[in-house]
This record gives C-alpha cells, sequence and structure tokens, in this order.
C-alpha cells in the first residue's frame, strides 16, 4: 500500500480512506482493467466488420492490452492458483460471459455458413489467448536465453500480432 501510495502521489492515509483494505483496491483495479478489456472484445465482436478482421483485431486488442500491463498475466495465474473462488468471483463484474457467447455465436455461425471450417470454438479462443499469453508469461526467461532486452521483445510483440492473426486465420480456412 505505501508503494501504491507513493506512486500515485498520495499518502497513505488517503489512499486507505478510498479502499479500506488491499483487497478492496484490488477488486477495483481488477475490475476497471478486466472490464475495459473484455469490453473492447465485445465492441469488436458487435462491430460490423469480416470474420478475418474480428481476429486481427482481438488479436492486435490482446497483445495491446498485454503490452501496457506485462505482469498481468504471471498475477492472474498466481491469484488463480492461490484463490480460484475469488478470481471467479472477480470475473463476474466483467463481460466474460458476454464476450464468450458471441465468440461462440460468430463461429458457428460462420461455419454454419461454410465460410470456415467446423471448429470447436472454445478451443479456437484458448489457440488465441494461449499465442497471445504465453510469451507474456515466458517473458523474463525467454529475454534472458536469447539475450533480448524490453525493446526487443516488445517489437517481437508487435510482430506477433500478425503471425498470430495470421496462424489462426490460416486454421480456420476451408
Amino acid at each position: 500500500m505505501d508503494d501504491i501510495a507513493q506512486e500515485a502521489g498520495i499518502n497513505r492515509a488517503l489512499l486507505h480512506y478510498y479502499f479500506r483494505s488491499k483487497q478492496k483496491l484490488f477488486d477495483v483495479i481488477f475490475a476497471e482493467n478486466m472490464g475495459n478489456f473484455y469490453s473492447s472484445f465485445v465492441s469488436i465482436l458487435g462491430s460490423d466488420a469480416d470474420l478475418e478482421t474480428k481476429i486481427r483485431s482481438l488479436v492486435h486488442a490482446e497483445i495491446d492490452m498485454l503490452l501496457k500491463n506485462q505482469d498481468l498475466p504471471l498475477f492472474i495465474i498466481s491469484e488463480a492458483s492461490r484463490n480460484p473462488e475469488m478470481m471467479i468471483a472477480q470475473m463476474a463484474h466483467v463481460p466474460v460471459r458476454q464476450f464468450m457467447m458471441q465468440f461462440v455465436q460468430l463461429i458457428n455461425s460462420e461455419a454454419a455458413k461454410g465460410n470456415i471450417k467446423t471448429i470447436n470454438p472454445i478451443h479456437l479462443l484458448m489457440h488465441i489467448m494461449s499465442l497471445c499469453i504465453f510469451p507474456f508469461v515466458g517473458r523474463p526467461v525467454f529475454m534472458h536465453v536469447t539475450g533480448t532486452d524490453m525493446s526487443g521483445f516488445e517489437n517481437l510483440m508487435e510482430e506477433r500480432k500478425n503471425i498470430i492473426a495470421d496462424s489462426v486465420i490460416q486454421l480456420i480456412k476451408k
């Protein structure tokens, strides 16, 4: 809490006045950040763009968010393994289900029209998420092993946006 107060340029008493505990502060930060993230996904899926553009936009949005919050994947994994009930409760305040329902409906609809291969939308979503998230989970080791600095890592992630989108699109093409 001291570090947060110092970073925010306020005293600890004021921070405690607004957020009575670390848990309440976490709740607000998590809900706001994840809410914004999934709301942008819902907007992308609800757009009039074609499927390829939506996939590219989803991948770009996810990697952009991860570049801004590079420690988030490890934090979520840590919190989810330490206290899964709390993480599930936190997700109730985020439009994850709305996003999931839209994604499943979109993929199933495109497959039914014959525009893409028939694929389990959940597997497709896990594929996209893992391709985007894993480099951030393994970032410290990856950077050490390859001798890549932060700037180099960020450049690779910018390139990766198109690599992931291209591979996902290729996977579902008929």
